[in-house]
């Protein structure tokens, strides 16, 4: 996909999913006021946070899509990655709080109120979320973004989250009152794990980590099917938001001219631009003798 439709995309699912965290959390919020529940008012607190950091991405994503310039020569696509840092953080601190709000309710319980109107209210916020849920998992599809693989993260842990409110509802129903502070429990500790997993894929491409051993595989077998191609040196890859960046050393033989060395390293961009269409690729060409122990010989 071309950066014009990347950016398209990736702002169009800012918009609805801002749209979309707004209602969800209205709801939620007269849910809590009317039901008093425990699990309930966590639900509450996680689409506070989803439509904070869902504006917050808005930002992000505005900065992120702008293209290189003078002070950010590689663009500024890691700014999605420190957003989604950021989020794991907020995920976390709601985890802790829930947790001690729950531990609370558990030794000191509080009577559940409107608890049909509770039920219904999350069955609407699932509908509502499965629907957000699958735009994001087709725009995910179309761009990669990371920001909005980070939003769909939290959307999805909203579906087992609202199913988790709507069985603590339905236990208290039938008189198993610490159903609300368990519930509210293991919506914390689902928090953690989902902070845990984006935290990571954060730092992944923060401190420039390598692409994976299947790409860097096809990167390879792409420079062992060009013509007169000795070895690979020193192939090095990393990503920032959507781009990529690849650079390597290719190595070529002592008696070909320069011309010929230009033409294979122009083919061997070209094709690797093929493989990864937003990739930034640098690669300088060496004679045999310059390089007698290169890291990838052919």
């Amino acid at each position: 996909m071309t950066d014009p439709h990347y950016a398209l995309w990736v702002k169009r699912s800012a918009y609805f999913t801002l749209t979309m965290s707004l209602c969800i959390v209205s709801l939620k919020l007269y849910a809590s006021i009317e039901t008093n529940a425990a699990a309930m008012l966590a639900s509450f607190t996680d689409a506070m946070l989803d439509v904070l950091v869902s504006g917050l991405n808005f930002l992000a994503l505005r900065y992120a899509l702008k293209p290189a310039d003078d002070d950010h020569r590689f663009g500024h696509g890691k700014a999605e990655a420190v957003m989604a840092l950021f989020q794991a953080a907020f995920l976390t601190g709601a985890a802790v709080l829930l947790l001690y709000q729950s531990g609370s309710r558990l030794f000191s319980p509080e009577p559940i109120q409107e608890l049909s109107q509770g039920i219904g209210i999350t069955l609407v916020c699932m509908l509502l979320t499965t629907c957000l849920v699958l735009v994001q998992r087709w725009i995910i599809a179309k761009t990669g973004s990371l920001a909005v693989q980070a939003d769909s993260a939290h959307y999805r842990g909203d579906l087992l989250m609202n199913a988790a409110v709507l069985m603590a509802l339905v236990l208290v129903a039938q008189g198993i009152w610490w159903a609300d502070a368990v519930m509210t429990s293991a919506i914390a500790l689902y928090l953690c794990f989902n902070a845990w997993q984006l935290g990571g894929e954060s730092m992944r491409h923060l401190l420039d980590e390598e692409l994976d051993e299947p790409q860097r595989q096809m990167i390879i077998d792409t420079l062992q099917q060009l013509p007169g191609v000795i070895a690979a040196d020193q192939l090095r890859t990393r990503q920032g938001g959507p781009h990529i960046f690849i650079q390597l050393r290719l190595v070529l033989p002592d008696d070909w001219s320069l011309q010929q060395a230009h033409d294979v390293v122009d083919l061997a961009e070209q094709q690797i631009a093929n493989l990864f269409p937003r990739a930034d690729v640098i690669i300088h060409a060496d004679p045999e003798s310059a390089l007698p122990e290169p890291e990838l010989r052919f």
